[in-house]
């Protein structure tokens, strides 16, 4: 019997034995990497009721098994242990998994079924908060609200896109959605280029809660994603109108938009401030103010070059060697790296703009570190000095690309530390470039800011002290002073106007 193990549907294995055979549809598959344990294939698997278990495979077996396992292939599986599944985030809610070893058998199967297996979960159970968490699942709906792809820095200087949305189901229900990574920018592309409607089919998305609110989410790899799918659940969507013959596809007005994008974005939770104001906390907080660039401060240049191998740290030159190669000479630059303490060869440009603004109460000096200063300056630092490992020379021009921000205003998201109590460089973590948000900003006064607020520190890049603060002998002096405001030599005024304001304006020209 043990060479020829008897077929068994998933709902039957047990335990206790490891002579089974089972007919599965490969549904997906993934190489995941723990430390301490190193590089696993990680799958799922289906029988043909439908049943899924979730299966695993270490990098002992990667390669044998990774021949066999191609997604959409039905196999026969023979010899394998089970084990209890338990855990955050499980793929299947089957109550065991399987583990492959060096008894495992793959053969192909004859059975063929090109179903996909959904278990598709509507929004309101979602949104009940009835669904365990703890387990992922399959969700359909059309696109809309699609918010900007972002570049969001993490622990460790990397960095990861992100992207916001909203799935709406066949009934019009809502559901928020936050995509990371390559699902981030797959579906940012495929929006882009798709004309009409977007159906997104998330597969394995894990259920979260973000600011009061359910929202659903890839899974690292463990999700799947499918744009456009043809499936009939796809299909559905454009043949079926909702409630009076009103079409899915209605357009959202631009200033629900633009609200819907305020509100998803939660430093504009963060109070706003003028300068004058902003001199006046004594308190370590979050705060956003609306300035103009009127110079750039040439003194401290524009980048710095940072370790690949330690979280971007500053690194000094060290000496540089000339190699010949096929009769070509190639010059390889040394660095000197503190947090090291070694010579390093893998470092990379990384933007440090020191801006100088002002606005109808004062003006400061605002620091703009890498990955904040890629939004707004339209070039990556590695792209501006053109293959250049040089440091910046005293009569050297900086590029168009970043001398075009004088005269611009937006809105900052400031960091106020212990040592901005008489003012002095401030640092940035975020910049809002969309003009209306300014204008409008009073929205996010009808959303309650969270508690810790003031004291969250996911504003500011994960850089080191060593790095991004500005020594105070080389400040610019700071205008604390207030300027009159009937000046008319002054700039126009950047603060936001109040809704009192416009509410006025409308009933005038009314």
């Amino acid at each position: 019997m043990a060479n020829n193990p008897q077929l068994i549907f998933l709902n039957d294995i047990k335990p206790r034995k490891t002579a089974y055979r089972i007919q599965v549809k490969i549904i997906h598959t993934w190489r995941h990497f723990m430390k301490d344990v190193g590089e696993s294939l990680e799958l799922i698997l289906c029988d043909a009721n439908g049943t899924k278990i979730h299966a695993s495979c270490n990098k002992t077996y990667i390669s044998e098994v990774g021949k066999h396992v191609r997604v959409g292939v039905w196999r026969n599986i023979d010899r394998f242990s089970v084990s209890a599944a338990g855990g955050a985030y499980r793929s299947t809610d089957h109550k065991y998994r399987l583990a492959f070893n060096g008894n495992t058998k793959i053969t192909e199967s004859t059975y063929r079924d090109d179903s996909m297996f959904l278990n598709l979960v509507d929004f309101k159970s979602i949104e009940s908060g009835l669904l365990n968490p703890n387990f992922l699942i399959d969700v359909i709906g059309q696109v809309q609200d699609l918010g900007d792809l972002e570049t969001i820095g993490c622990n460790g200087g990397k960095q990861r896109q992100k992207l916001e949305f909203s799935l709406v189901d066949i009934c019009g229900q809502r559901l928020a959605c936050c995509l990371w990574g390559k699902f981030a920018e797959n579906l940012h592309t495929a929006s882009q280029e798709t004309e009409g409607m977007v159906i997104c089919l998330l597969r394995f998305a894990k259920i979260g809660q973000y600011r009061g609110e359910f929202q659903i989410s890839n899974s690292y790899d463990a999700s799947q994603m499918f744009v456009n799918p043809e499936i009939p659940e796809a299909d559905e969507f454009k043949q079926r109108a909702i409630g009076d013959s009103q079409a899915l596809t209605l357009a959202e007005s631009e200033e629900n938009k633009l609200e819907l994008q305020m509100k998803r974005d939660k430093r504009m939770h963060y109070p706003q401030r003028n300068l004058r104001e902003l001199f006046e906390e004594t308190e370590e907080k979050v705060c956003r103010v609306v300035a103009t660039i009127y110079d750039i401060d040439t003194d401290w240049g524009w980048y710095y070059f940072g370790c690949l191998g330690c979280n971007n740290k500053k690194v000094f030159p060290h000496s540089k060697t000339v190699k010949k190669i096929n009769g070509k000479e190639t010059v390889t630059h040394i660095w000197w790296c503190e947090a090291c303490r070694s010579k390093v060869t893998s470092v990379s440009p990384r933007f440090k703009i020191h801006l100088l603004v002002k606005d109808d109460t004062g003006e400061t000096q605002f620091l703009l570190l890498d990955s904040i200063a890629t939004g707004v300056v339209p070039a990556s630092a590695k792209t501006l000095l053109n293959g250049s490992w040089d440091e910046l020379e005293d009569d050297d021009p900086f590029p168009e690309e970043i001398t075009n921000l004088v005269g611009q205003t937006f809105m900052f998201g400031v960091y106020i530390q212990k040592d901005n109590a008489s003012g002095g460089c401030y640092k940035v973590g975020k910049v809002w470039k969309d003009l209306r948000m300014l204008m409008t900003s009073e929205i996010s006064e009808s959303y309650s800011a969270p508690a810790q607020a003031s004291e969250e520190p996911l504003l500011i890049e994960n850089q080191s002290d060593d790095i991004v603060s500005t020594p105070s002998s080389k400040r610019k002096e700071v205008n604390k002073e207030a300027p009159e405001l009937h000046s008319t030599s002054k700039k126009q005024c950047t603060k936001a106007i109040k809704s009192e304001k416009i509410r006025k304006d409308k009933s005038a020209s009314s």
